[in-house]
């Protein structure tokens, strides 16, 4: 699927006209603005936090990112923040997949490896735009795209053991600590201090890891590094870990969003509506509502996110799909596109896009690894086959020879 290394970097040039421009358009940088100059939070009259570090580049980046991340999870808006909450999962599963790219053997000392850099990118310039630019990168330079082998998939397992912990401290932890309501159980400063330090949660994450590998790989054993069935097993940890954090997020926000579009007496007046599917899912289109200006900051940076996600997810399973059908036909020498496609549908609609590219590639990895671990048994019946033929040396010329 060639034509996927071109559609990715569309999708992101697409992220910049509905996320960035219509957002300028509908007002939302402008009330944005507004706060930042009252310097208050936006909805409330609380102060807005406007020192950081004490550098201004820094401190006026994390005022701008408070003020927007504010209404995201202050619950004034439980569409918004139930549509936060399916982000999250889908985002942190995403960044699972970023990660493992940047460590495979094949990638390693590229711009391929470089995630922390594309992190960065993603939470400035969005998950939408970051994220389909990354994996079109690699479409365009990762050996594994025309040559996969379970050689060049390989990730070091002291770093494929340590994902699921890294990713709890540096993502997960901090995220649901934005979650915790105000003034009850974070005042409206300490909200926006937890805020500024999830920001560069990326960075965490490729530094943790970095530790991990500088501290535990010369005391790992070189031979299990090699052995497929290691690394299978270490794969397949990871892989449910991202599976889970991807599908749990998106099962829960469709199911309380369906309840509350098809069972609303389940729910009081205000959130049957605030929940109804179409108020958490539905997309405002902006070349159909080029003329629109929303009322306040929660409407627009809703409207934001539902773009963010459902771009960046997209190109994350564009992706996925690109890698499974290449190892497939290089591998098995054809696809099974009637299964592949029913699959995908299944997947798409119960354990959202996200969970599905995760699982492609996982199974993507099980096919290569499958192939070296049979290898290793033909290898090691041939070798034993060789050893059992070899003539044994007589005892009395083994004698003659030690004493010689």
């Amino acid at each position: 699927m060639r034509i996927v290394k071109y559609i990715l970097p569309a999708l992101s040039a697409f992220a910049v006209y509905a996320i960035w421009i219509f957002s300028r358009d509908n007002g939302l940088f402008e009330l944005v603005d507004q706060s930042i100059l009252a310097k208050t939070l936006p909805g409330t009259k609380e102060p807005l936090r406007t020192i950081y570090a004490g550098i201004e580049a820094v401190d006026s980046t994390l005022t701008l990112l408070g003020a927007f991340f504010w209404t995201v999870f202050d619950g004034s808006n439980p569409s918004l923040t139930l549509q936060a909450i399916n982000f999250s999962g889908s985002l942190g599963a995403a960044w699972v997949l970023v990660v493992l790219e940047s460590w495979r053997n094949a990638n390693s000392w590229s711009i391929i490896s470089l995630s922390s850099i594309d992190g960065v990118l993603a939470q400035l310039a969005t998950y939408a735009f970051a994220t389909p630019l990354y994996f079109s990168f690699q479409l365009w330079l990762s050996p594994i795209v025309g040559a996969p082998s379970a050689r060049a998939i390989a990730v070091p397992p002291v770093i494929l053991n340590a994902i699921p912990l890294v990713f709890l401290i540096a993502y997960h932890v901090p995220s649901l600590l934005m979650v915790l309501p105000t003034p009850q159980f974070l005042s409206y400063d300490q909200k926006q201090l937890v805020v500024a330090i999830w920001q560069p949660w990326p960075i965490y994450v490729a530094v943790l890891l970095t530790t991990v590998y500088v501290v535990l790989s010369p005391f790992a054993s070189k031979e299990k590094a090699n052995s497929p069935i290691v690394l299978r097993r270490a794969f397949r940890r990871v892989y449910f870990f991202a599976f889970a954090s991807a599908s749990v997020t998106y099962v829960a926000s469709v199911v309380l969003s369906l309840s509350a579009s098809l069972v609303p007496v389940l729910f009081s007046e205000k959130y049957a509506a605030a929940l109804h599917h179409n108020a958490v899912f539905g997309l405002t289109f902006p070349w159909k509502y080029s003329t629109l200006r929303v009322q306040s900051v929660t409407e627009g940076v809703h409207i934001f996110l539902q773009w963010d996600w459902l771009i960046g997810s997209v190109g994350v399973l564009l992706w996925a799909i690109s890698m499974y059908v290449s190892a497939h036909k290089k591998i098995l020498g054809k696809v099974g596109w009637t299964s592949l496609v029913v699959k995908l549908v299944n997947l798409a609609l119960l354990a959202g896009p996200v969970a599905a590219a995760v699982e492609l590639i996982w199974e993507r990895d099980e096919l290569l690894l499958e192939v070296a671990i049979k290898e290793d048994v033909v290898k090691e019946a041939m070798q034993k086959a060789l050893r059992s033929e070899s003539p044994a040396i007589p005892e009395k010329a083994k004698t003659r020879k030690e004493k010689s």
